[in-house]
């Protein structure tokens, strides 16, 4: 009979198994007796529904004890969604505690849902998509809004009617506003670990922003609403882009405060004058759209007209005249006499009335140009004895009612010639033969004459 030849080895490995299931031992004992897929607190577990009670519901989770959803923890569920529930659903709960011995497995709904919401904003931020959420509360740093079970937070920074210069007050007047309100946002941060989901509605705009830039072009008109008024300017709103109209474009008049002239929800029509897109920046006008009331003022007025008028302010490089309310022109100080002199303060001060020649009138820059010396001294003469006349006769008429009141007066000094021949030397200056003759340009393009640089040295 022959017997076969059997590998130690195998002959080795064929033991255990066959003391195993004779001989089960401790460790088997334990495995019988523990349950090694006991869950851990803060762990999430998928679960069918097996029964829904008025206050728990009961799950099967897959462990040898089925798991159970506290009362407590349904009062933080929406109604509506616990309504929407039925049995053999599956739904997500987070693990409460772990079980030892015969106590429950207890699971929160609550903890599921905003682990699906962290999962769900991490799938925004990730595909950078827009999301439609409602605003319904704002703090000091920016809004509240509501993010299927969370609230998400908005900074100021990134709620685009909030903008750079507006007041503590007037920014949580907007966020009041906004409260109830239905808007555009992007997740701009998601960090479960610290509990930070952070939305921008500035951001979910931008492609907006950037495709309504591409529409604007300099020089076009648009009829606009305000949305901000700040102290520099007006921000109104150009459907979907926000533009400036700072303070001197507002009016041709000098504008103090925007807030005088205009409030949130006025329709103004503007004028583009620049945009930036790299920085999606717009610069309107208002006042290029209104009539310019300088070309009024001129409008009278040409180059060599003699005119009156009364010194304003009196500078280092010359002296500004009133022609006309409103009209101001600037005498340099090379055309105030009739030579050259070297502080205009020491002939003329504030009030003093001048017959000026206009000898340069620029009307896109808005600037007139006089001369005193330009002026012929004939006419300069004939001017300051009518000046004269004119004082004497309001004196006269003064002594007139004084006498009427039955005020006592002293008699009008008598005209001393010498006084006026004085007066005549100082205006006259030079011969009149040797003045220049009349120019009409720019004082700026007219050389003096080689004697009065001569006395008077470089302009």
């Amino acid at each position: 009979m022959e017997i076969e030849n059997q590998d130690p080895e195998q002959e080795t490995s064929q033991k255990p198994e066959e003391n195993s299931s004779e001989q089960p031992g401790w460790f088997q004992e334990f495995v019988d007796h523990y349950d090694v897929d006991k869950p851990l607190q803060g762990e999430m577990l998928t679960g069918k529904i097996l029964d829904i009670q008025e206050g728990s519901i009961l799950l099967d989770v897959g462990l040898k004890k089925d798991a159970i959803i506290p009362g407590q923890d349904l009062d933080k569920v929406d109604p509506d969604y616990l309504k929407g529930l039925a049995v053999g659903e599956e739904i997500t709960v987070g693990v409460i505690r772990t079980p030892l011995g015969d106590d429950d497995l207890l699971v929160s709904l609550h903890r599921g849902l905003t682990q699906k919401t962290w999962v769900k904003a991490e799938e925004l931020a990730e595909n950078d998509q827009v999301v439609e959420l409602e605003v319904v509360d704002q703090n000091r740093g920016g809004l509240l809004v509501a993010f299927d079970n969370m609230q998400a937070f908005v900074p100021n920074s990134h709620i685009p009617a909030i903008r750079r210069g507006t007041s503590t007050q007037k920014a949580g007047e907007i966020k009041a506003g906004l409260i109830g309100k239905t808007l555009p946002f992007k997740v701009i941060e998601v960090n479960q670990k610290e509990r930070k989901l952070v939305f921008s509605a500035r951001a979910a705009q931008r492609e907006q922003r950037l495709k309504r830039l591409e529409e604007i072009q300099v020089g076009q008109v648009i009829k606009s609403r305000v949305v901000n008024v700040v102290d520099f300017g007006v921000f109104v709103d150009l459907d979907g882009v926000d533009g400036l109209v700072h303070k001197s474009e507002i009016d041709w008049e000098r504008v103090t405060h925007p807030s005088k002239r205009f409030k949130v929800g006025d329709e103004i029509e503007v004028k583009v004058i620049s945009v930036d897109k790299e920085n999606e920046r717009v610069s309107l006008s208002r006042k290029i759209l209104l009539p310019n009331p300088w070309k009024k003022l001129v409008e009278d007025y040409k180059v060599g007209d003699l005119v009156e008028g009364v010194v304003v302010s009196v500078l280092d490089f010359g002296a500004f005249v009133e022609i006309r309310e409103g009209l101001h022109g600037l005498i340099h100080i090379s055309e105030i006499g009739y030579s050259n002199a070297e502080d205009p303060k020491a002939v003329l001060k504030k009030g003093d009335p001048v017959l000026v020649k206009i000898i340069g009138i620029k009307t896109a820059r808005e600037r007139i140009s006089l001369s005193m010396r330009r002026v012929p001294v004939s006419e300069q003469m004939e001017w300051i004895m009518n000046l004269e006349d004119a004082s004497e006769d309001v004196l006269l008429e003064s002594d007139r009612v004084d006498l009427k009141e039955g005020k006592e007066t002293l008699p009008a000094p008598e005209e001393d010639e010498s006084q006026v021949e004085i007066a005549a030397d100082q205006v006259q200056g030079e011969p009149e033969e040797t003045l220049p003759e009349d120019q009409t340009d720019n004082r700026e393009d007219t050389e003096p004459a080689a004697e009065e640089t001569k006395a008077g040295g470089e302009e």
